[in-house]
């Protein structure tokens, strides 16, 4: 709707008129129109963001477990940074400059756990999508 041109008060109401309140219509809305113009005509969701970021966060942590660098995975937990922050902030955290996360998850805490987090990848690669039954 928002890519044809409609504008962010006719999603909402299309939202309103599929049921939503319009509490929830208001957040759809928004959600559509993040990062764009409510003008209409272009539309936009973090979905794509966000499954960018799942694979960059996955072959980070591969890669730095591969290094047998899993330290640098847990600065990651210690504040909001990038992964390349997380490279370039080493030396940082190295001197005690910058202090190491307080909690760190539990699959984080040690190689085994992230490598069977990350395993799932290694089975997810070898389903082959042409032999599986549509439902």
């Amino acid at each position: 709707m928002a890519r044809e041109g409609a504008d962010f008060i006719e999603v909402f109401r299309y939202f309103c008129d599929a049921g939503q309140n319009t509490e929830e219509s208001f957040a759809s809305a928004q959600r559509v129109f993040r990062g764009v113009p409510p003008s209409g005509g272009l539309a936009f969701t973090k979905d794509t963001v966000y499954l960018r970021g799942l694979v960059s966060v996955h072959t980070f942590f591969r890669h730095m477990l591969a290094e047998d660098r899993l330290q640098v995975c847990r600065w990651l937990f210690a504040g909001k940074m990038s992964l390349t922050d997380a490279i370039a902030f080493a030396p940082l955290f190295e001197s005690g400059v910058l202090k190491p996360p307080r909690w760190l998850p539990h699959w984080v805490s040690r190689a085994n756990g992230l490598a069977g987090m990350l395993a799932f990848s290694l089975f997810a690669n070898r389903i082959r999508m042409d032999q599986l039954a549509p439902e």
